[in-house]
């Protein structure tokens, strides 16, 4: 089998972004892809950023050992990868990492078309699904309300205190450090979800009524099976963008909370109620302008 060489030193979720580059080489090229993550690079975010993402000394780096083993039940599952290793000096026929030596905007657009702006030639449709994820029989969270929120990359001004009448519906899945900050950010009393490999997180949310997250790799695995989904928009690097059905992308305290109630199956009745406060609020600011 005709195989190609093609290297990526992370972070996660800029491996899941390249998928559909990917996808597309091998669609065009009928080979297979060997893909090589290099572990333990050093990584540089915006002062005072926190990611759990660390090698054994503590430091930031964009994938360690642990994180690549988590990847590779996923990436394994495209029909398209035949291997996944860790680099060691192989000869590589593409390197995913040139994204940052050419000029895509970053940190801005879209992580996904980063890739086609550097091989404009495997340019492909993202509004269609182009992440496969197995099914499973394991109930991980058919029905659930699946939420993600990492420490990089928020919207500061969104509250989730809205979702207290639907703590039972709620995962969360994350660090520990991000469950808690969560939970204690907003006095909700929601289920933690475990996995042992991002895989299982597919899964879930492949399972899931629908998505709630911010700019982290869990926004690549809904966005690629196009599962309804919300985005929490980081307004400083907005890099992330849901395309398709199903897809919101927020920026406001209402967009967000319409978004949830469209998606839960009563935004008719969320924007009726909006409507109503917002006109019992005009006529008591008359009554007092009137006396």
């Amino acid at each position: 089998m005709r195989t190609s060489n093609f290297c990526h030193a992370g972070n996660i979720g800029d491996v899941w972004a390249a998928i559909p580059v990917m996808r597309e080489f091998y669609r065009k090229t009928e080979k297979k892809i060997i893909l090589y993550l290099k572990k333990d690079v050093p990584a540089k975010y915006y002062d005072d950023a926190n990611h759990p993402t660390k090698n054994k000394d503590g430091q930031l780096v964009s994938l360690n050992e642990k994180g690549i083993e988590m990847m590779k039940p996923l990436l394994l599952a495209q029909p398209f990868i035949e291997d996944v290793r860790i680099w060691t000096d192989e000869k590589i026929n593409i390197d995913l990492d040139r994204i940052r030596e050419s000029d895509v905007g970053m940190p801005g657009l879209s992580i996904n078309r980063w890739y086609f702006y550097t091989w404009p030639d495997l340019n492909c449709d993202l509004s269609e699904v182009w992440l496969y994820v197995p099914d499973t029989e394991v109930d991980y969270a058919k029905g659930k309300i699946m939420i993600t929120r990492s420490e990089r990359y928020r919207n500061e001004k969104l509250n989730y205190e809205f979702l207290k009448p639907y703590e039972d519906e709620c995962l969360f899945c994350g660090t520990m450090r991000e469950y808690n900050n969560f939970c204690m950010t907003y006095d909700l009393n929601i289920r933690k979800f475990h996995i042992d490999n991002f895989l299982q997180l597919a899964q879930a949310i492949k399972q899931c009524k629908f998505h709630i997250t911010n700019q982290t790799q869990a926004f690549q695995l809904s966005e690629g099976q196009k599962i309804p989904r919300i985005l929490e928009t980081c307004t400083y690097a907005p890099n992330c963008i849901p395309i398709g059905k199903n897809a919101h992308d927020t920026l406001s305290q209402y967009g967000l909370e319409y978004a949830f109630h469209e998606l839960y199956g009563h935004g008719a009745e969320y924007i009726a109620e909006q409507e109503k406060s917002l006109l019992d609020k005009k006529k008591a600011e008359s009554v007092v302008i009137n006396e």
